[in-house]
């Protein structure tokens, strides 16, 4: 079983309105918005081009943000912060997600935000799972699960509930997995709600069957849940979908269709900077390649996975090594006040020193006057 073909879809979550909104209701909305609604109508747009152009997405957001500071908007600056989180997750910059996500979460706790606190504790969860960390992106999911669940946001609680199972798969928990996919996809049926969690789930339950050799029952539900990501527009969740119907053809040796599917998943990718999914893309590719005996194309690709899955790791060892050389120069600056405050000490002590010596001087010489003048008084009355 060829498990490291398939990369699960970790649900991200945006602080979003109920209904997913027009493009052009929104832009026309922005042309007169103000204050807070301006922020608002910011961080909307961010939802709708997260989907179409990361990057455009990323611009409202930081606009977003800078308005919410200027104005003191907390509720909007939370979301913004967690929205530039997505975009970075997405694109692989994981420790810089980490740090927006925290930062909203500090905020969304502080204003009693609970929605906003569940979105964001669901979103560090993503990264600690696409860090391998799967004990402690359980918690954060598990956390997430239970806020969704006790403010009643059904739809969002079918991602955390996707996402605890995303984690137990990865753990090898098989079992456990399909029955949180099976939990999601009934929660999904049963309200009617949000598209992209049905698909989301869908996809999930056929990386069981893959994983499991089941390779008829994988593609019936990648099929399922890309038709429902092309219906609600999402071109990130279509490339997931792509991906792993191209394993899945690769493993049944249909290689028209695996190649068909990868080609058109690598160009969305590449198109929205999603190196975590082009990493997946580029070793598929390179096994498509080595199995039709193309073994030029399969060593170009393999290095061509190389660089993406380096782009990620260099990334967060280039901020490691920034805070690193941050510590360095506070522990300089931490001396350095220390041997200040040790020449005032001693510039103190020695002020103190000149200050008893001129005291202990006046002193003497008061001694001195005073017993000039008893020995004085003491003649005057001998010679009287």
């Amino acid at each position: 079983m060829r498990k490291g073909l398939l990369i699960l879809l970790m649900v991200f979550l945006a602080f979003k309105s109920d209904a997913f909104q027009n493009l052009d209701s929104l832009e026309n909305a922005l042309k007169t918005a103000q204050g807070k609604n301006r922020v608002d109508v910011l961080n909307k747009l961010y939802i709708v081009y997260n989907r179409l152009n990361p990057t455009k997405a990323l611009e409202q957001s930081i606009l977003a943000l800078e308005l919410a500071n200027e104005i003191s908007y907390p509720n909007g600056r939370a979301a913004a912060l967690n929205n530039i989180g997505v975009i970075y997750k997405n694109q692989g910059v994981y420790d810089e997600a980490l740090e927006y996500y925290i930062e909203s979460l500090r905020i969304s706790t502080e204003i009693d935000d609970k929605k906003a606190q569940a979105s964001t504790l669901n979103n560090i969860g993503t990264v600690y799972s696409l860090k391998k960390v799967y004990d402690k992106a359980l918690i954060y999911f598990i956390e997430s699960y239970d806020l969704f669940k006790s403010i009643g946001a059904n739809g969002s609680l079918i991602d955390a509930i996707n996402n605890i199972g995303n984690a137990y798969m990865e753990m090898g928990r098989e079992d456990l997995a399909l029955d949180y996919y099976s939990e999601a996809m009934a929660l999904s049926s049963k309200n009617d709600i949000q598209l992209e969690g049905s698909s989301n789930s869908l996809n999930n339950v056929g990386n069981v069957y893959f994983y499991r050799g089941d390779y008829a029952n994988a593609l019936l539900y990648y099929q399922r849940a890309l038709e429902l990501e092309e219906s609600s527009g999402n071109i990130l969740g279509e490339a997931y979908s792509k991906s792993n119907l191209g394993a899945t053809y690769i493993e049944i040796k249909d290689f028209k269709s695996a190649k068909a599917n990868l080609d058109s998943a690598l160009v969305i990718a590449q198109e929205m900077s999603a190196y975590p999914l082009l990493q997946i893309i580029y070793k598929n590719q390179a096994r498509l390649y080595y199995e039709t005996k193309d073994y030029k194309k399969a060593y170009e690709t393999r290095m061509l996975f190389d660089q993406a899955k380096d782009f990620v790791f260099n990334d967060e060892s280039s901020r490691m090594m920034a805070q690193m050389e941050v510590a360095v120069e506070l522990q300089e600056k931490e001396k350095e006040l220390q041997r200040l405050r040790t020449d005032q000490q001693i510039q103190s002590l020695q002020i103190e020193n000149s200050r008893i010596v001129i005291i202990l001087g006046v002193m003497g010489s008061i001694i001195l006057l005073g017993a000039g003048f008893i020995i004085l008084k003491v003649r005057k009355k001998a010679i009287t």
